[in-house]
């Protein structure tokens, strides 16, 4: 029994040396033990690329590709999730040093559990962030600063000026939330057609054809429709400059099929560009996760009225709109109709 005591304490002695060299490990050649607390990056337009790890194996991937940023090498990546971080790179600060006696425990939660983020400018690796937890009252975060293969041999707790908050939710590497949410967003003069049908009810449907500027209603079978009020047609064209989806849902590709499987879309949108490239969405109704019940018919309303489901043709997952966001896509034939 005290063999086994001894060996449990040995252990934790050297558990304990591990999570010392995590954060002492230097080279002395080099001018070990420095406190690095430059974090901040002025010039953020030299990032090409930056690689979030978290302690978890997950990965995300962001490299500039020409103008645009690209996810592990395979999707483009939400602009405004690249431009939140360049503008942390560019100030986050120090909000205070490490107290003395915090340091230790400071140290070992961040090298049980912490995100790694590697940024590189103009290519090369300049700068590692070791994001730990947040502070107790969530207006910082404990983080540690690696540059040229050293490791600093203090961690501080940053924050960014102005922003009332932790910085550690800014660092993710879930797909889903770094996937590009566009779904329609046109020059609406760059928009040769649009299809809209209403597969539950054809007589609905209808396609907007543009050319050198001027638009026609026609039925979907490329009839004229005579009547079109021509201005309502002209401002239908403005609702696919900016139609993103607000979510990917949760759902595995096997639930995704068995959902399709049974379900048939309420609409299906179509739009096709002056170079003739086509996307078409198909949408289907989402169920309510809070069904209502109709106090005058007693009838149950098992349906989702803030949020549908939509699907891009040749992609595997089932997205969710918001209704609000996309405005008047689903209007009727009869809406152009004067």
């Amino acid at each position: 029994m005290k063999n086994k005591s001894t060996g449990i304490l040995l252990l934790a002695v050297v558990l304990l040396g591990i999570i010392a060299l995590w954060v002492m490990k230097t080279d002395s050649s080099k001018g070990g033990g420095k406190a690095f607390s430059d974090f901040e990056i002025e010039n953020v337009e030299n990032i090409t690329k930056f690689v979030i790890t978290e302690s978890t194996g997950n990965v995300a991937e962001l490299e500039k590709v020409g103008e645009e940023w690209r996810l592990n090498g395979k999707f483009k990546a939400r602009p405004e999730n690249v431009e939140l971080l360049l503008k942390t790179f560019k100030h986050i600060a120090v909000q205070s040093a490490v107290p003395g006696e915090l340091k230790k425990t400071v140290v070992a939660n961040m090298a049980a559990r912490n995100k790694k983020v590697e940024i590189f400018e103009n290519g090369e690796l300049t700068k590692t962030y070791f994001v730990g937890s947040p502070t107790k009252d969530h207006y910082g975060t404990y983080m540690l600063l690696e540059k040229n293969g050293r490791k600093s041999s203090e961690p501080y707790v940053m924050h960014l000026p102005g922003f009332n908050g932790f910085l550690e939710s800014r660092f993710f590497t879930n797909e889903n939330d770094w996937k590009y949410s566009g779904v329609f967003v046109y020059d609406p003069l760059e928009i040769a057609s649009v299809e809209v049908e209403f597969p539950q009810k054809p007589s609905d449907s209808y396609r907007i054809n543009q050319l050198a500027k001027i638009v026609s209603l026609l039925d979907i079978d490329g009839n004229p429709i005579e009547g079109a009020n021509k201005t309502l047609v002209e401002n239908y064209l403005l609702n696919y400059e900016k139609i993103y989806f607000n979510r990917i849902a949760d759902y595995s590709e096997k639930q995704v099929d068995s959902i399709l499987a049974v379900s048939e879309p309420v609409y299906t949108l179509s739009v096709t560009d002056v170079s003739n490239k086509k996307r078409t969405v198909d949408f289907y109704l989402k169920m309510s996760d809070n069904p209502t019940v109709n106090e005058v018919t007693g009838e149950k309303n098992i349906w989702d009225t803030d949020y549908i489901h939509g699907r891009i043709r040749g992609e595997k997952e089932l997205l969710v709109f918001q209704y609000f966001a996309l405005g008047n896509v689903f209007a009727p034939k009869s809406y152009f109709i004067q």
